[in-house]
């Protein structure tokens, strides 16, 4: 596992049956903009997306299907989704002036009727 530990990581639990969203650990070489998952039984990291939005990766969060990845000083948020085959991905930029600090993945919020 230390091997291809390169950079900043989440880890993504299931705790919600009806998600597609699986145990697993992310990491993001910030140099090369790989976004890379653990394979425990394996022992290895498998490739999940190679991309240059992801460079320059400074703080990643995972769950619910998604990995978010702050980069490049907090200008861009990176959004990929690790369940759709194969992987999506687009980029969140904060308004103008701004800059992200943190990025949280949150559980959908629903009305009960």
């Amino acid at each position: 596992m230390l091997g291809g530990w390169n950079g900043p990581t989440a880890t993504s639990i299931n705790d919600d049956d009806d998600h597609h969203d699986h145990d697993a650990m992310y990491v993001v070489d910030e140099s090369k903009g790989v976004l890379s998952k653990y394979v425990d039984e394996n022992d290895c990291w498998e490739v999940v997306l190679d991309s240059v939005v992801l460079r320059e990766a400074e703080q990643v969060c995972a769950g619910r299907g998604r990995v978010c990845v702050v980069c490049a000083n907090g200008t861009r948020i990176v959004v990929v989704d690790v369940v759709a085959p194969p992987p999506r991905i687009w980029v969140v930029e904060p308004p103008p002036m701004l800059q992200v600090v943190a990025v949280h993945i949150l559980p959908r919020m629903c009305r009960l009727d």
